[in-house]
């Protein structure tokens, strides 16, 4: 293999695009391993504001505990960060968009007149739609860039004091990566194995992101077992840990969502054989939990174990809320808590993950039922309506991130 040619062959340079919890890690991360890192943070001041923590602090530190046993810190710092993406983008090779969903439009819009030929975009996480809003903002460009999504989300990770220090929790241990143009993915995928030292498998189609495992297989299906049962304005007596306490409904559930986007993604491979991907390629939850969070679970034989012995994910509790008190300081009737709906388990993992299963399986005419009555049973709480009558066609379903949202109506629209 040519690793003797690679170690001597030029660093690619890297931009990072926004100063979130996920940048704050990548910047130090990649230019303590050699990378000269670039950043583009256009939103309100915050490129000043990084600039200056960097400065006072001589580099960003990581604090990394992926390693219980053996913790350590480490800094690094940018070549360069500015608001201005011609400062920093025209000589990246490699741009890592670690973004929420709303801001990829307005970042891709920004790096867009700054593109070097043959950089490549890397934008995390992948599912969500991202590959719609890349072909409406770069258009003709791909193929001289490449725009990419990957899954897991890399980094469990927290900023401790912003600009300045972060606790990385987990690196993931492996990746699915899809691109546009299509048949760029392997080498996309070479680059960003390289850059992480991970491996990372290049998938046919984004379609084999949007139905693959993530948070959505996971946050919704737990709180339905948990909250299944719940009524308008119940309370409860306490918050309990949220994996550690993981049950047999918690499995059922989250085994039922499993089969349904599988059944969803090998319906439409089989349909349309060699366009999207090949039935089976995806891993069900149990295996995507046991793949990416290698070497962190105990027991990772069933769906219960991925999740109940999984050291990276130790500690979380549910999505709620502490109630009001009254004067005398009790808690008004009831309970001490109650379920917290604005929480992202219930704004994102929802609309931009349960639906977009969702979305895919009307799509090919695949029954979910385990997903409508997950849909049904909170988008109430949410004050929403996604789905009526079985389908994706409620008055928010355009609100979503499935396919629908961007004016895909067939499978047959979605064809490379």
């Amino acid at each position: 293999h040519m690793s003797k040619v690679d170690a001597a062959a030029p660093k690619p340079q890297v931009c990072v695009c926004g100063a979130g919890n996920a940048a704050h890690v990548f910047i130090p991360l990649l230019s303590s391993m050699g990378y000269n890192v670039t950043v583009f943070a256009d939103y309100g001041d915050e490129a000043e504001r990084l600039q200056k923590g960097i400065e006072e602090n001589d580099g960003l530190r990581i604090d990394d505990r992926q390693d219980p046993e053996n913790k350590r810190s480490y800094k690094g710092k940018p070549l360069k960060v500015s608001k201005d993406a011609a400062d920093v983008v025209p000589d990246a090779d490699v741009i890592i968009a670690a973004l929420p969903s709303f801001a990829i439009k307005h970042v891709l819009t920004g790096l867009k007149p700054h593109l070097k030929e043959g950089a490549v975009i890397i934008c995390m996480p992948g599912q969500g739609g991202c590959e719609f809003v890349a072909k409406e903002v770069l258009g003709d460009d791909l193929g001289k860039v490449t725009f990419a999504g990957i899954i897991p989300m890399p980094l469990n990770c927290r900023i401790s004091e912003w600009g300045k220090s972060v606790e990385l929790a987990a690196l993931k241990a492996s990746y699915d990566l899809a691109a546009l143009p299509a048949e760029n993915s392997q080498k996309a995928a070479d680059v960003l194995s390289k850059l992480l030292d991970k491996p990372v498998r290049g998938l046919q189609s984004f379609m084999g992101i949007a139905l693959n495992g993530g948070n959505a297989n996971n946050h919704p299906p737990r709180l339905m077992a948990t909250w299944g049962s719940h009524t308008e304005g119940q309370t409860y007596a306490d918050n309990p840990l949220f994996y550690e306490t993981w049950d047999d409904e918690a499995e059922k559930w989250c085994g039922m969502i499993s089969d349904e986007r599988l059944k969803v993604f090998d319906t439409i491979c089989e349909k349309y054989p060699g366009k999207f991907g090949t039935p089976g390629q995806i891993p069900d939850v149990r295996a995507y939990m046991a793949k990416i969070n290698k070497g962190q679970i105990s027991d990772d034989s069933t769906i219960k174990g991925v999740f109940a012995t999984n050291n990276g994910l130790k500690g979380f509790h549910y999505p709620m809320k502490k109630r009001r008190r009254t004067e005398n300081g009790e808690a008004e009737g009831g309970g001490e808590w109650e379920i917290d709906f604005t929480n992202r388990y219930f704004m994102e993992d929802i609309p931009e993950g349960l639906c977009v299963y969702k979305g895919y399986a009307d799509l090919a005419g695949v029954p979910t039922p385990g997903i409508d009555a997950i849909l049904t049973k909170f988008q109430s709480y949410l004050g929403k309506e996604y789905i009526v009558d079985g389908k994706l066609c409620g008055k928010d379903s355009m609100a979503t991130k499935a396919p629908q949202a961007y004016g895909i109506t067939s499978l047959e629209a979605l064809l490379p």
